[in-house]
C-alpha cells in the first residue's frame, strides 16, 4: 500500500484533522472555562468563541467525510457524493452510525456555545462557580457521543472492550490536553498574574493524571495492535507509533519546563510572555501530533487488522 494519499484519501484526512480540532475545542474550552479563567468577559468571550469555531469546523468536517464515504461506494465521482438514494442506504451503516453521533455532538456544542455567548453579553460581573459547572455539565454530552462513535467504525470497532475502552480514555484525555493550549494561551494575557500562575499550577497537576491515562490507554493498545515488538519497527503504522511516542514526550517535556521554571517566574518578573511562547511552541507540536495520527488512521491501518 502506498504512504503517498490520494485525492479521497486526502480529503478524508483534512476531515478527520476538523473532527480532532472540533473535539479538542469542545474538551478544553469547556474545561478551562471551568477550571482555569480569571473570569473577565473577554476571556469568557474567547471560550465560548472557540468551542463554536472549533464545532462549526467539527461539523463541516464529519459531513463532508460522510459524503466522501458516498462518493466512494458509489464510484461515480464528486457527484457521486449527493446521490441521496446512496446517503440514505449508507445511514444504516457504521459510517452513518458515527456520522450521527458526531454531528449530534457537535449540533449540542454549537447550541450551547451561541447559547452562552448571547448569556455572557451582558454580564457586569464574574459568572459564579455554579455557572461553570453548568457549562461544563452541558457540553459533557458532546464529548461523550464524540469518544462512543470511535468504538462503531474503523479497525478499533473489531477490537476487544478493554481496548475500545483504552480508545474511548485515550481520545478524551488527549482531547483535554491538547484543548487546553489555546484557552490556557489567552489566559496569559491576563493582568491578574495571581490567577495565571495559580491556573497553570492546577493544569500542570491535572496534565500529571491525563498522561497517566494517555499512558495506560496507549500501553493497552500497543498490545492490541502489533503481536511483537519488532513490528514497531517494521512497519509503517509501527514507525509512525514511534515518532508519535517522540512528539508526546517533546510536550511533556514543554510541560514541564512550563510547570516548574516558568510558572513561577510569572510573579517574580510581573509577566507572562515566555509562557506564552512555551505555550504556543506546545500546540504546534500537539498539531504535528495530530496529523500524524490522522495521516497514518486515514492512509494505513495497523499491521493485525
Amino acid at each position: 500500500m502506498t504512504l503517498i494519499p490520494g485525492s479521497w484519501e486526502l480529503a478524508s484526512l483534512v476531515c478527520k484533522l476538523l473532527l480532532y480540532i472540533g473535539a479538542a475545542s469542545i474538551a478544553g474550552g469547556s474545561l478551562c472555562l471551568w477550571k482555569f479563567s480569571d473570569g473577565s468577559r473577554q476571556l469568557l468571550e474567547k471560550n465560548f468563541s472557540y468551542i463554536l469555531i472549533g464545532s462549526f469546523l467539527g461539523f463541516q468536517g464529519v459531513l463532508l467525510n460522510y459524503l466522501i464515504q458516498v462518493g466512494l461506494v458509489n464510484g461515480s465521482g464528486l457527484l457521486g457524493m449527493f446521490d441521496w438514494s446512496m446517503i440514505s442506504l449508507l445511514m444504516s451503516t457504521q459510517h452513518g452510525e458515527m456520522a450521527l453521533y458526531r454531528l449530534s455532538a457537535f449540533v449540542i456544542a454549537l447550541l450551547a456555545s451561541i447559547y452562552y455567548l448571547k448569556k455572557i453579553s451582558n454580564i457586569t460581573r464574574p459568572p459564579s462557580e455554579q455557572f461553570y459547572i453548568n457549562v461544563f455539565k452541558v457540553f459533557t454530552p458532546a464529548l461523550f457521543l464524540l469518544a462512543y462513535s470511535f468504538r462503531i467504525g474503523g479497525h478499533v470497532s473489531v477490537l476487544s472492550l478493554l481496548s475500545q475502552i483504552a480508545i474511548f480514555l485515550h481520545f478524551l484525555a488527549f482531547s483535554f490536553w491538547i484543548g487546553s493550549l489555546y484557552p490556557l494561551w489567552s489566559l496569559s494575557f491576563s493582568s491578574d498574574l495571581e490567577t495565571v500562575k495559580n491556573s497553570l499550577e492546577r493544569f500542570g497537576n491535572l496534565a500529571m493524571g491525563i498522561v497517566g491515562v494517555l499512558t495506560v490507554a496507549g500501553v493497552i493498545l500497543l498490545f492490541e495492535f502489533f503481536a511483537a515488538p519488532i513490528q514497531l519497527l517494521e512497519s509503517p503504522y509501527g514507525i509512525a507509533v514511534l515518532i508519535k511516542i517522540s512528539l508526546v514526550l517533546c510536550i511533556l517535556g514543554i510541560a514541564a519546563l512550563n510547570r516548574y521554571k516558568l510558572v513561577p517566574r510569572i510573579i517574580a518578573e510581573g509577566n507572562a510572555t515566555q509562557i506564552g511562547k512555551s505555550i504556543r511552541v506546545e500546540g504546534l507540536v500537539a498539531l504535528l501530533i495530530m496529523l500524524l495520527t490522522t495521516y497514518f488512521s486515514t492512509v494505513i491501518g495497523p499491521p493485525e487488522h
